[in-house]
């Protein structure tokens, strides 16, 4: 292999098989200039670039391509498995994209703050190693709520293959599907708490595929008072839940059901509030 452009002294671009690539290692331009040979020993990473991801990541910055590899590193250390291979370009096309958005002074709030850590503790790990990198790079402190946006990336690679993700959209229909006749109601996607719901939904579904439920409440006080206070949210979660078990053989916890029930007696309230 040769090389085709240097972005920095760890970071090539190169071809094999006619595929364009970028290769990773410490000191792999060092002293060398284009059409040199690639060093294969200091090759540490290689990603191979679709058509669509070479245009993406000519707009990105070789320091953000490098980050975006140490993330990708310490995700597969910490959850233990690999990970999809569109995870590097995905990374780096996000944090460029908050690298312009905080370089405006621009800063979101991210209002799945507490599902995310709580449904996905060791991605949230990642995502906050992510968000200090990308502070000290900036030369501020990051709030928060960029760690949670990062992890929500890294949650999307965990999806395997094509067919994970045809069976997570056709089983997130389904449940829709018993919502909507359960709350009696249309489903607004421009209601937060609809858009907050389906945010949660897309995580639920992702743990039935895996077959990975949560584990049941030890203080079950305020399940029980949902269930009296929300008849309508709650006997709605009971179909989803007998839908699972029917179909999927998937015990769905308390703890799931509790969770459930708030966001569809949310979206019920909302209604109510409005006269619908």
């Amino acid at each position: 292999m040769i090389i085709n452009k240097i972005l920095n002294n760890n970071v090539v671009i190169s071809e094999e098989e006619g595929r364009e690539i970028i290769l990773m290692g410490r000191g792999l331009a060092f002293g060398r200039k284009v059409n040199d040979e690639v060093p294969q020993d200091l090759i540490e990473k290689k990603y191979v670039l679709s058509g669509n991801e070479k245009v993406l990541l000519s707009e990105i910055s070789p320091e953000i391509m490098e980050m975006a590899d140490k993330i990708v590193n310490r995700a597969t250390a910490l959850l233990n498995k690999k990970l999809n291979d569109t995870l590097f370009v995905a990374l780096a096309d996000h944090l460029h994209g908050v690298e312009i958005r905080v370089r405006d002074g621009i800063f979101l709030k991210n209002f799945l703050m507490w599902d995310i850590k709580r449904f996905f503790a060791t991605e949230f790990e990642v995502g906050k190693f992510a968000s200090e990198l990308l502070g000290k790079y900036l030369g501020i402190d990051m709030p928060l709520d960029e760690a949670g946006f990062i992890t929500l990336t890294i949650v999307n690679a965990e999806l395997d293959n094509g067919a994970a993700a045809r069976d997570l959209t056709m089983l997130m229909e389904e449940i829709l599907t018993i919502v909507k006749y359960g709350l009696e109601i249309p489903l607004d996607t421009d209601d937060i708490y609809v858009e907050r719901f389906m945010t949660h939904l897309k995580f639920f579904c992702e743990r039935v595929l895996t077959n990975h439920a949560q584990h049941d409440l030890e203080d079950n006080e305020l399940f029980s008072m949902m269930q009296v206070k929300y008849p309508l949210a709650y006997q709605t979660t009971q179909r989803i839940a007998a839908y699972l078990q029917q179909t999927r053989n998937y015990q769905t916890s308390d703890d799931e059901q509790l969770y459930l029930t708030i966001h569809l007696s949310r979206i019920r309230r909302k209604k109510d509030e409005h006269g619908i």
